[in-house]
């Protein structure tokens, strides 16, 4: 079934402002999500602790729908506040050896380094294939592979460039090895298909405030049951151990096995009803429509950034894509290009060298067809 954008539209105010072609940033919030949030804000203001079975049950739906999108158990899925904790609560997790190695692209985002930088006070050694341009190819993983190596952690989709990581691929060699297979999601999920069992994935994680129209600080961390097992809690608290039925006096620490064993206390409840809203809206268009429609934008943007002399260092025609587009334009710097194309109101970023747009489904044509225009007023 062909999606009919025009229904979508009005949930967007951002498009009153500006042409946002960034949500490989921030996402503007849409109208549902928001609501959702001032909702959660006024239901404390004005009643306390009054609703807080209604506002439990956003976790839920998180959990529920998030494990829809991650072909998982509802069960497999923890909330957390950022990509940079469900990474570091497995770096943390899991128990090492000195000489215990970890495979990191040398283009990988920060978020997917630190955890395991962090660990070289326990002997774990980080080891860095080249990726050029963000792409990630099996055979030079496998090439820097050891009887030592126990993680890969690979972003699904590259920040800067948008190159898409084989995951089936890398998922098959991390099984045959022995490997632990980890996925920075969040620049994929909510347009890209994952399915973890199919693809040998044994941890996923994602923010919300990118591609799952969410706001930041709440986002989903899955793993599996064999993972979670290996995990140690790193942080313990009353709601990720067994309490009896009412009763909140504690004498042992027994953690819980699904995914609440990693959120010990309280959680950004305010961040969670949006972050429930952004799921629900992915849901209602589909994930498959929306797939579709962001490739076909992404491919627009492509001719549009050609036909004006950019270089462009995103996957093109005969490769998978994903929502980003990265380019350099041939007179100035990319500074400079973003900062022009902001003072005609046109949202994007400038990353490692290069202009970054990132549409979402609701971009229309006629906006990218804008786009072109403005590209010619101002000289890019």
């Amino acid at each position: 079934m062909s999606l009919d954008v025009g229904r979508w539209l009005p949930e967007f105010p951002i498009r009153e402002h500006a042409l946002y072609l960034d949500h490989a940033a921030v996402c503007p919030l849409p109208r549902p999500v928001a609501e959702a949030m001032r909702r959660r804000i006024t239901d404390q203001e004005c009643t306390g602790y009054e609703k807080h079975r209604e506002w439990r049950n956003n976790q839920l739906a998180c959990r529920h729908l998030g494990s829809q999108l991650l072909g998982c158990h509802a069960d497999d899925v923890a909330i957390v506040h950022s990509t940079s904790e469900g990474l570091s609560l497995i770096a943390e997790g899991l128990d090492w050896a000195s000489g215990d190695e970890v495979l990191v692209g040398s283009e990988e985002f920060a978020a997917n380094v630190a955890p395991w930088l962090a660990l070289a006070s326990k002997g774990v050694k980080v080891v860095r294939y080249p990726q050029h341009d963000g792409r990630v190819d099996p055979d030079v993983v496998a090439a820097h592979m050891s009887e030592r190596t126990r993680l890969l952690s690979v972003s699904w989709v590259a920040f800067h460039t948008g190159w898409i990581a084989p995951l089936a691929q890398l998922g098959r060699l991390c099984r045959d090895r022995g490997v632990l297979l980890v996925v920075d999601a969040i620049q994929g999920l909510g347009v890209l298909p994952m399915h973890m069992a199919a693809l040998a994935v044994d941890a996923v994680v994602a923010d919300g405030h990118k591609w799952l129209l969410g706001p930041e600080g709440a986002g989903l961390l899955a793993t599996t049951a064999e993972l979670r097992g290996r995990l140690r809690p790193v942080i313990s608290g009353w709601r990720n151990v067994e309490l009896a039925p009412h009763d909140f006096f504690l004498q042992r620490v027994e953690h819980l096995a699904d995914g609440r064993r990693f959120e010990p206390g309280a959680t950004n409840d305010v961040g969670i009803a949006g972050l429930a809203a952004g799921l629900d809206l992915i849901a209602a268009v589909e994930r498959e429509n929306i797939q579709a429609r962001v490739e076909t934008l992404a491919r627009l943007v492509t001719r549009v950034l050609l036909a004006h002399g950019w270089d462009v260092f995103s996957p093109g025609s005969g490769h998978p894509i994903a929502g980003i587009v990265a380019a350099r334009p041939p007179r100035v710097s990319p500074d400079d290009a973003r900062r022009r194309l902001l003072e005609r109101r046109v949202v994007v970023s400038a990353r490692q060298g290069s202009v970054r747009f990132s549409p979402h489904f609701y971009t229309t044509r006629g906006e990218i067809e804008a786009l072109d225009r403005i590209l010619e007023k101002i000289g890019l």
